[in-house]
This record gives C-alpha cells, structure tokens and sequence, in this order.
C-alpha cells in the first residue's frame, strides 16, 4: 500500500498553490500526493471546474507569495493591477479614496481563475516527488494510530501521515465526515459579470454602497469585473427585465465614476452566506481554504484568506518535515489551526460588519459610517493601516523563501 506523508485532497486553485508552497519538503525526500476528481490539466487547457472566467482580487500578499513560489512570471501577462481605489456610500458624502502612488506598490492585482489555473499548473508540473492522482477521489477515510488510510474511488488505498482537504466550500468529504459548520445566510446573491465602460478604467477600483447592496468594480483587462450582490426580490426584479433595462438599472445604482457602463456580459449568480468550520482539525486532518471558511464577496477577502491559511500550513508543514517529524501530530495542527481560525474570525468580522452597517437604514449608522469614511480620507495614518490590512499585510501571515 503506498504511504505518504501527505495526501492533498482537491487540485483546484488552493490545492496546487499548497503542493507548491510544500516544495522544499519533496526536496528534502518528503512523499505527496494530490488528488482531484477533475481530469488532468492540460498546459493550455486546464480542466479542474474552478479555473472558471470569474475574476479574482488578489492581494499584494497573495502576489508577493506567488512571485517567491515563481506563479508571478506566468501570470503577469494576464493580470490588472489595482492602483487606485474608492469606497463610496451612494446618496451620501462619505467616501475615501487610496492611490497606490502614496504606498510602496500596487494593492494587488485581477486574474482570472483560468489564467491563474493554468499558472499554477504550469509551475506544479515542476514539481518532483509529488504523485499526481486526477480523475480520482476519496470514498472513505479510516484513521489509524499513525496515518488515516484512504480509499479512493478508483479502488486504490493508501496511507497518509496528514490529510489535507483543499476541495472548496461544498466539501464533499467534509460533509462525510460530519465536519460541523456555522451558516449565516444572507439571503442574497452575488452577480458576476464583466462589463466595458466609457472610461478605461486605468487600475482603477471602486466598492460601492447602495440601499440594495455593494456593488464593485475591478479593473480587468479592457473590462472591469462586476460583482454586484442582489437581495433574492432585486434579482427577481432584475430577471423580469430586458438586458438594456437591466443595464440602465446598473448605471442608475452605479453612477458614472467610469462614465456610463455600456456593456454588460454574461452574469453568473452565486449565494451570499458565510461558513465556518467548527472543527477544522480531526486525528491527522486538516481542511483549508474554502473548505475551511467562506465569506462575503465584499471586501474581496475570501480567497486571499485561503492563502494566507495555507501559507501558515505550509511553513510548519515544511519545517515538521525537514526535521524528519510527524507532520500530522495533534501538537502541529491544533496550534495552526487555533492562528489560521483567529485570521478567519478578523476578517470575517470585517465583512460582515461591512455588510450590516452599509446596508443599515438608521441614520445614526448612516452618519457613522460616512464620518467614518470621511476619517479614513483625511487622516494618513488610518488610511494606511486600512490599507495594509485590505493587502493582507497587517495578518502576520509569512512569506515563503525564493525558491530558485
């Protein structure tokens, strides 16, 4: 039966970027395998059903951990940076604005999932030692003393020191093995298209409150990427109308910061709710990214969190390793899991707290939120901690060495 130290389970985006972060561990002589349901990639196509053409923010954290794992180069062709951003409250006077050219660098920058897809598998094919197991995936656990055994669909077991679940929000595993969880729901829904404008947009990002929800657009190539969250009546009353009629709601909720929005693609609507795991560790198991926590789109958190959660994991996980120790000890994973939970628990509040306030209709949160923003805007040193917390660089998450 082969054995391994660690088995990752789900080749999507986490999933590849952690069996990159773990590298000096294969380099040392550690044995890994990833498993995904999903075909293999292929160089130019590939094929795992979360390299999608969403968009998605990445934080100047997230960019400095690709450039150091060598992701940067293969996807910098494809990536808008985001140099200027606005937060706005429609019908009111609070707003701030943040120009990169008054920090050290750009606030990060969009790729699209299929773009950074194909970048991450690119460099993971790199990799050596690691054993590749698509079209497969696990149909039960059974944890022993030292390793959980693994039986895969394809009829295979195996045995893994530490368990890894990387499969995303709908975690089918983790619904198996009754992994509980804590659900807010918040009765709506994210809508996800891009759009063209009359203005380019120049790096250029906006967030901006309205009574029926934020809506924010991001610089994306020629495009900006809307995300537009929708209680569950708007998006009735935005299905029942024409698509000029619902372009002219857009620019109506919207504004003209860009000049009018002339275009409006393809949507794609997903529910809003926020999900937490209780209990992210099991006898040599852990679940990270998505599968661990899902938030609300709107700061724009939920899959910058994720890396900052693996890159935790991966610095034990690489030194447990290099010192020949069990990296699937409860002494390792309760400590990681108590750090990466506490990083959830900030930046879900934030989103949270966000979503409520802005959507408030008392005028005394009304007032505190514009004051507030207004604040933010003329004072430096607020603004610049707002700022580096939104960079994922307040977390306290470590960076990775270069690799060469």
């Amino acid at each position: 039966m082969p054995r391994y130290d660690i088995a990752i389970v789900g080749g999507g985006l986490v999933g590849l970027t952690l069996a990159i972060a773990l590298e000096p561990a294969l380099r040392a002589g550690a044995r890994l395998t990833l498993i995904d349901p999903a075909p293999q990639p292929e160089t130019s196509a590939p094929r795992s059903p979360s390299f999608d053409d969403r968009a998605t923010a990445l934080s100047a954290y997230t960019q400095s951990v690709y450039q150091r794992l060598g992701v940067w180069p293969l996807l910098e062709q494809y990536a808008s940076p985001i140099r200027w951003i606005e937060v706005s409250d429609r019908g009111h006077l609070g707003y701030h604005q943040m120009d990169s050219a008054d920090f050290d660098g750009d606030f990060g920058a969009v790729v699209a999932n299929a773009n950074l897809g194909l970048g991450l598998w690119q460099r993971a094919r790199e990799l050596d030692g690691l054993d590749w197991r698509f079209g497969d995936s696990v149909s039960a656990l059974k944890p022993g003393q030292d390793a959980q055994q693994l039986t895969l669909n394809s009829g295979a077991d195996i045995d893994a020191r530490l368990v890894i679940l990387c499969d995303g929000g709908r975690s089918p595993l983790a619904a198996q093995l009754g992994l509980s969880a804590r659900q807010t729901d918040y009765n709506g829904w994210a809508r996800i298209a891009t759009v063209r404008t009359e203005t380019p947009h120049n790096g250029r990002a906006y967030e901006r409150f309205t009574e029926a929800g934020p809506i924010a657009l991001l610089p994306f190539g020629d495009y900006s990427a809307l995300v537009w969250t929708l209680s569950d009546s708007r998006r009735r009353q935005l299905d029942a109308l024409s698509h000029d009629a619902q372009l002219a709601l857009l620019n109506e909720s919207f504004g003209q910061r860009l000049g009018r929005i002339t275009e409006l693609g393809n949507a794609f609507d997903y529910p809003l709710v926020k999900r937490e795991l209780l209990d992210p560790v099991r006898p040599r198991l852990l679940a990270l990214g998505n599968a661990a926590a899902t938030l609300h789109p709107v700061a724009g958190q939920g899959y910058n969190l994720a890396i900052r959660g693996l890159m935790r994991a991966a610095e034990r996980l690489n030194q447990a390793l290099l010192n020949q120790n069990d990296p699937g000890v409860s002494a390792l994973l309760q400590p990681l899991a108590a750090d990466i939970a506490g990083d959830q628990r900030l930046t879900a509040t934030f989103s949270d707290s966000l979503v409520r306030t802005f959507a408030s209709s008392n005028p005394l949160l009304q007032l505190g939120r514009n004051l507030g923003l207004n604040l933010l805007d003329r004072h430096p040193s607020l603004s610049r901690s707002f700022v580096l917390a939104s960079m994922g660089l307040s977390q306290g998450a470590p960076l990775p060495e270069a690799q060469s």
